[in-house]
């Protein structure tokens, strides 16, 4: 329940929504359409013309009387009802929905037991179709295209390969780069203790709370960046450190 803004004009959602979603009702179909009752005008023309055997009922639920909401039934018209349609039947339509605009008072409570029986159409078995791209079989495929494996060496950086031994000790800044820049990933270990590890770098938030002599309670947020390692053994056992 909003406006949508656009370029030169601003519509209700409630109008956008019907708008949109009408057209998937076949002809015979029973919309039902819950809204506040000042916003049965915004949706009147749509309602008028594509749809007959009108009926709105005021919920009594204390949500639904705390936002004056009114629920809509009504039945999908076909081609050829609507090429018959008078001109004078829609005006009179509109006439009677704008008057309900005004509230939810004209209108009857939703009945326990139904005063009116709509008949639903069966449908017919719905068929989903796929028409995006395979991605997968395209991501499988790019290893072997000439021009991919030519744009390969200028759109991804190739994985540098570290080893050695420091000339000096590594201090907990210098481990900390070499971490986040994945030049401490790898296999690692022999037998049981044989595992890959992987680095990467988050974002962790700490909170602080401080009660000062008079009572006064000072709370701190703090974000720092830290270095997160998970170990994946070979045995199925994995380790999140950090």
């Amino acid at each position: 329940y909003d406006f949508e803004l656009a370029e030169g004009q601003s519509r209700r959602t409630e109008q956008v929504f019907l708008d949109h979603t009408y057209r998937w009702i076949k002809p015979g179909g029973l919309l039902v359409f819950v809204i506040p009752a000042e916003r049965i005008g915004d949706c009147s023309k749509t309602v008028a013309s594509q749809f007959r055997d009108i009926r709105i009922y005021r919920l009594g639920d204390p949500e639904c009387v705390r936002y004056r909401q009114v629920v809509i039934f009504a039945v999908k018209r076909g081609r050829r009802e609507r090429d018959r349609l008078q001109d004078a039947e829609i005006r009179d339509t509109l006439t009677y929905l704008s008057k309900l605009t005004r509230g939810p008072v004209g209108t009857s409570p939703l009945p326990d037991d139904p005063d009116f029986r709509y008949v639903v159409p069966e449908s017919e078995p719905v068929e989903l179709v796929n028409r995006g791209l395979p991605l997968d079989e395209i991501e499988d495929l790019l290893i072997k295209s000439p021009a991919y494996r030519q744009g390969n060496r200028i759109l991804f950086g190739s994985q540098t390969t570290v080893s050695g031994r420091p000339l000096t000790p590594l201090h907990g800044g210098h481990v900390g780069l070499l971490c986040t820049a994945g030049m401490l990933n790898g296999i690692f270990g022999t037998g049981e203790d044989r595992h890959v590890a992987c680095w990467q770098s988050i974002k962790v938030s700490d909170h602080i709370e401080e009660t000062e002599e008079d009572g006064t309670v000072i709370i701190r947020d703090r974000e720092r960046f830290t270095q997160r390692l998970t170990l994946v053994y070979a045995d199925g056992r994995t380790v999140v450190l950090g």
